[in-house]
């Protein structure tokens, strides 16, 4: 984020610098400074069980508090010497004298100083090493969008991190004339001695394929998932065989020329699958963000959202939408409660305006990202706060990230947003190690959460407007490893669901043979299959729904790889979703 994108540098540090990272750390410092170390507006530490919150210099609610008072013959001096302890020295001079200024009205000593303390440590200096020349600019920040007249619409990007053994979610059943299920059975270990990792049909949620040209009648779902199977037979859920990301079809013969992509690996997997763009043709973006971009550009307000950090998915290009919003799960906490002066939060703007381009990137990307939090935090802050949830969602991290998606949703018109993209996460599924007793656990608390978010997007009235769609990094092999896990592979299954999907079907090419030397040329050693259905095939459906013509430069910026495909591997918003379906109008070019 910040300037290092447009420079095409990666920094982790900058990725940390999210709203509720941001809101919570400054609470804290303030609380450091104003409290002592205690639990007071959102602090450190925890109720001492003693005293009450007060900026009074008494700490008296606390486990102890800072010491040190600066000795400076005025001001100026006392904010210099504090300059030196935080920043050592690299505060500017218009910083020095923005502080002085501010906390003036300050008549008590004590008071000054955890004034000037709390207004340093919200600087660029104080979070970077960097030193900063500012270029004297207010900054600009996305204006609160009027009333929309598009009927609204949204997607979840839910990812399942990890690489998910999709094989065990989606398996074969009733297949003839080859007996695909037994196959699957073999390549996944089971003998005269072992059952291996693949499941027997007893633990199986049989499902028809709907799809002639699959090499089975049925398939099985995971028998902890039935919310699957209840959302596939209602015609509102498909699965999407043998997919993954590619650049153009591949095979055995070409895959390791051509491929371009750091196979079976988690950190290049995870970014190219989010991006969608393996030949850069829009370097630093995601496909997500440039849905909202092209959206952006034609005057359809939309927003992003991850519940799960900064994601690659949501990045857009400079200048051509709105910044993503980063919430935690838990919600938004209120910032800076108590300011000590008038204005404060406006003090803290200026500190961090506009930078000269010769700054340092670090100082001016934490300032950058903190004037966008700024707005965004009180604009979100507002909205949510009269939100309602008409669901018991279970206790886990995932349904509490689901809970907030739909709680965001319903701010949607107070932000003037007629379009959504969330991003969630749900982690754990490298399964390196017994991958039957983790995915059992790991889909009994998937299923929970996605009934629960079902049930509240009908509660709502918003299950019509919403399509999940779910991807994961990469599959794993069908060979079983020693410690009973399957390891990194590549092409997988993922499905999609929502109010409008036309759903009830497995499409994509579910493989009929796992073993090197197949007759198609998509199978590697140890069951690792080359994905024969790329992610852009439910990508173009999917953004056509939400707006995206069907064709042209629009199409083309959002998925830059899918030309390199044939129509019939492609699908489109015909196939995807119900034709009589409500908001399903393109924008114009």
């Amino acid at each position: 984020s910040g300037p290092n994108r447009p420079a095409k540098l990666t920094s982790p540090e900058t990725m940390l610098v999210t709203m509720p990272n941001v809101v919570n750390i400054i609470n804290g410092m303030f609380s450091l400074i104003k409290y002592g170390l205690s639990d007071c507006n959102e602090g450190f530490s925890v109720d001492p069980g003693y005293g009450d919150c007060y900026d009074n210099g008494a700490y008296e609610r606390s486990f102890g508090h800072l010491f040190y008072e600066p000795t400076g013959a005025d001001d100026y001096e006392q904010v210099v010497e504090l300059s030196l302890l935080l920043t050592g020295g690299r505060l500017s001079n218009g910083n020095l004298n923005t502080i002085v200024d501010s906390c003036a009205s300050e008549s008590e000593q004590p008071s000054k100083t955890r004034c000037m303390q709390q207004l340093i440590v919200t600087t660029g200096e104080f979070h970077t090493t960097n030193t900063i020349t500012s270029s004297g600019e207010d900054r600009s920040v996305d204006a609160p969008a009027g009333i929309s007249s598009e009927p609204y619409k949204s997607i979840v990007y839910y990812n399942l991190r990890g690489g998910l053994d999709s094989y065990n979610m989606l398996a074969p059943y009733t297949c003839s004339p080859i007996d695909v299920y037994t196959r699957y059975r073999t390549i996944r270990g089971k003998s005269g001695i072992s059952e291996g990792i693949g499941l027997p049909l007893s633990r199986l949620l049989e499902v028809p394929s709907n799809n002639t040209a699959q090499p089975c009648s049925s398939f099985g779902i995971h028998e902890n998932l039935p919310v699957l199977q209840e959302l596939y037979v209602q015609g509102k859920l498909n699965f999407i065989s043998n997919a993954g990301v590619l650049p153009k079809p591949l095979n055995v013969s070409n895959f390791k020329r051509e491929a371009r992509a750091n196979l079976f690996a988690h950190n290049g997997m995870q970014h190219e699958t989010q991006r969608e763009d393996l030949f850069d043709k829009f370097s630093g973006t995601g496909v997500c963000g440039r849905i909202a971009d092209v959206l952006t550009q034609v005057g359809i307000v939309a927003n992003t959202f991850s519940i799960s950090g900064q994601r690659t998915v949501l990045t857009g290009a400079p200048g051509q939408g709105r910044s993503p919003f980063n919430l935690h799960s838990k919600g938004l906490s209120p910032f800076n409660e108590e300011p000590s002066i008038e204005n404060m939060n406006d003090v803290i703007k200026s500190l961090n305006n506009h930078t000269a381009a010769d700054s340092g990137f670090f100082a001016e990307t934490w300032s950058s990202k903190l004037s966008d939090i700024f707005s965004k935090q009180a604009l979100l802050k507002a909205a949510l706060d009269g939100t309602t949830v008409n669901t018991a969602f279970p206790d886990s991290d995932t349904a509490a990230r689901f809970k907030l998606v739909t709680q965001v949703m319903q701010t949607a018109e107070a932000r003037g947003s007629s379009r959504d993209i969330f991003y969630v996460d749900h982690t754990g599924f490298d399964t390196h190690s017994n991958v039957d007793v983790r995915l059992i656990s790991k889909f009994t608390v998937m299923n929970d959460a996605l009934k629960a978010f079902v049930e509240e997007l009908k509660a709502l009235n918003l299950w019509e407007s919403t399509v999940l769609v779910q991807f994961s990094e990469f599959g794993r092999t069908l060979d079983p490893n020693t410690a009973l896990g399957a390891d990194h592979a590549w092409g997988g299954h993922h499905f999609m669901f929502g109010g409008s999907v036309q759903g009830g079907k497995v499409l994509g090419h579910y493989p009929s043979n796992f073993e090197q030397g197949d007759a198609e040329g998509i199978a590697l050693g140890r069951g690792r299959m080359i994905p024969t259905t790329p992610w852009d095939a439910m990508w173009k459906g999917v953004a056509e729904w939400f707006g995206i013509p069907a064709s042209g430069p629009e199409m083309d910026t959002v998925l830059p790889m899918h030309k390199n495909f044939p129509p019939e591997r492609l699908y489109g918003k015909n196939d995807l979703f119900h034709l009589l379906s409500p908001n399903t109008e393109e924008i114009t070019s």
